[in-house]
C-alpha cells in the first residue's frame, strides 16, 4: 500500500519541483437578488460558483532517475487538482453612501471547481430616505486561498508534499435595484356623515409605489364624535398604480358639531411576495355637515308648528274674547 506523509507549508522548501499548474480557481456570482427599498433595512441575496481550472502543467525541470519520474508523476497529478478556492470570505460594500452595509464579511467554506453555494449569502443593506428609486453599484470582494504549487521528495513509497498556498482575492462589481416599495395612501373620501346619523364611509386607498401591496388588511381606529365598532376589512392585492376602496359603517354623535375631523385608517400588508407583514397608520380627513335633504325639510315644519302652537296658546291666555249671552224665551 502506498502511504504518503503530507506537509502544508506556505514557504517553499527544498524540495523537488517539477512542475507548475496553469489556471486556477475564478470566482463568479451567478445570481443576485434584492428587497432593498427607499427608507427601509431590507437584504441582498449573492450565489457564487468557482469556475475556475487548470488548464495544464508547465514543466520546470524534467526527471533524471525512475524515483524522480515517479515523483513527478504524483506532483502533476496534485497540481492538477489546484482549482479549489480555500476558506472563502465575501465582503459586500458600497460606492454609494446612501446604501449602508450592516453585514459583516460572509464565510462560505471552500468550493471545488464547478462548485456553487447550497445557500446564497445574504447581507443586510439600509437604503437611506434620499436614496431614489434605480440601479447602484455595489462591490463584492472575495478572498480565499488558493494552491499555488506542490512539492514532492523522497522515497516515491512514502514522499513528502509540501503543498504551497498562496493568498487571493477577487473584486466583483454588482448592480443592485433599488425600489421605492408599496406606497399606499388614502386618495379619496365617500359618504355623506350629519350628527346623530348612521352611515358608510368609503375610503380608496392608492398604490403610489412601484411594488405590489400584497394581502391589504384595513381597519379604522374610532374616537370621538364618531361610534362604531372596528371592523378589519380585506381589501385584497393592489397593485403599484391601482386603488381598492373599503366601506366602514360610521355612526356620528348627536351633539357632534359640523366640521372637518381627522381619523386614522390602519393598513397590514405585505411588500412583494414572502415578505414580512407590514403595519401603516394612513389619515383620513372628513367632513361632517350640517343635517341637510329630507330630514331638513321634515324636521323645520315640525319646529315651526310647534312654535306657532306655543304662541297661539299663549296668545290666548292674554286676549279676552267676548262671551255669548242667550236669550231667554
Amino acid at each position: 500500500m502506498l502511504m504518503a506523509f503530507v506537509l502544508l507549508s506556505y514557504s517553499a522548501c527544498s524540495a523537488e519541483d517539477f512542475y507548475r499548474a496553469e489556471g486556477g480557481p475564478s470566482i463568479f456570482v451567478t445570481s443576485v437578488t434584492s428587497s432593498l427599498e427607499t427608507g427601509k433595512v431590507g437584504s441582498v441575496f449573492i450565489e457564487i460558483e468557482n469556475r475556475g481550472q487548470i488548464t495544464g502543467l508547465e514543466e520546470k525541470s524534467a526527471p533524471t532517475t525512475d524515483d524522480e519520474k515517479m515523483l513527478a508523476l504524483l506532483e502533476g497529478e496534485l497540481e492538477m487538482e489546484g482549482s479549489e478556492a480555500i476558506g472563502v470570505e465575501a465582503k459586500l460594500s458600497s460606492r454609494d453612501e446612501r446604501l449602508e452595509v450592516l453585514s459583516r464579511s460572509q464565510l462560505a467554506g471552500s468550493l471545488s471547481a464547478g462548485e456553487r453555494l447550497k445557500m446564497p449569502m445574504e447581507f443586510s443593506v439600509r437604503a437611506e430616505e434620499s436614496a431614489s428609486a434605480g440601479i447602484y453599484q455595489m462591490v463584492l470582494e472575495v478572498s480565499y486561498e488558493r494552491q499555488e504549487d506542490v512539492h514532492v521528495q523522497g522515497n516515491p513509497l512514502y514522499p513528502e508534499i509540501y503543498f504551497q498556498r498562496a493568498p487571493t482575492k477577487e473584486t466583483i462589481f454588482l448592480e443592485i435595484p433599488v425600489m421605492t416599495g408599496p406606497r399606499l395612501e388614502v386618495a379619496e373620501v365617500k359618504g355623506s356623515l350629519s350628527p346623530g346619523r348612521s352611515s358608510d364611509l368609503e375610503l380608496v386607498v392608492e398604490n403610489s409605489g412601484d411594488v405590489p401591496a400584497r394581502e391589504v388588511q384595513a381597519r379604522l381606529l374610532f374616537h370621538p364624535p364618531f361610534n362604531k365598532t372596528s371592523q378589519e376589512l380585506s381589501l385584497g392585492d393592489i397593485e403599484p398604480g391601482k386603488k381598492a376602496a373599503a366601506k366602514f359603517p360610521l355612526e356620528v354623535d348627536r351633539e357632534a358639531d359640523p366640521g372637518e375631523y381627522a381619523l386614522v385608517c390602519q393598513i397590514q400588508y405585505r411588500s412583494g411576495e414572502g415578505a414580512e407583514e407590514r403595519r401603516e397608520d394612513l389619515a383620513a380627513l372628513v367632513e361632517v355637515k350640517s343635517p341637510t335633504g329630507l330630514r331638513t325639510i321634515l324636521i323645520f315644519p315640525v319646529v315651526a308648528i310647534l312654535l306657532t302652537l306655543l304662541y297661539l296658546g299663549g296668545v290666548g291666555k292674554r286676549l279676552k274674547l267676548p262671551r255669548i249671552r242667550r236669550k231667554k224665551w
